[in-house]
């Protein structure tokens, strides 16, 4: 058992399960009842939902090899691991440009993914 990747696919079914319930009620109920064409809405729905599942694919696949400690799949949690890092470095980036300082706040996404990444990095070192 690799407990850091373990510890980082825990995380990671926590923050999917995060997306898909909290997600519905705080930016996409409200970005759906804007005035925008049906076609933006739908794909912006359609988005949301292949990140939730892209979310449960990654973190299940995190927890397996955590669990089972298969080495021979550490390349793949240190890819996993460093797209963690990049989401995390996008919510940051985006929110700079959006709130300054306040992104670490207003947009804290990125305290979820991040560890995600962090943990699984130090798994396979």
């Amino acid at each position: 058992m690799n407990l850091w990747v373990l510890s980082a696919g825990i995380i990671g079914l926590c923050t999917a399960l995060i997306h898909i319930l909290a997600g519905q009620i705080d930016p996409v109920r409200p970005f759906l009842r804007t005035n925008l064409p049906d076609v933006q809405k739908a794909t912006l729905l359609a988005s949301w939902h292949m990140v939730s599942v892209i979310l449960c694919i990654l973190a299940t696949f995190l927890v397996y090899v955590g669990w089972v400690d298969q080495q021979g799949l550490y390349q793949v949690v240190a890819g996993i691991s460093l797209i963690f890092v990049t989401f995390s470095l996008v919510f940051i980036l985006v929110g700079w440009f959006f709130f300054g300082y306040r992104s670490f706040i207003n947009l804290p996404q990125w305290s979820l993914l991040l560890p995600i990444g962090t943990l699984g990095l130090i798994g396979v070192i």
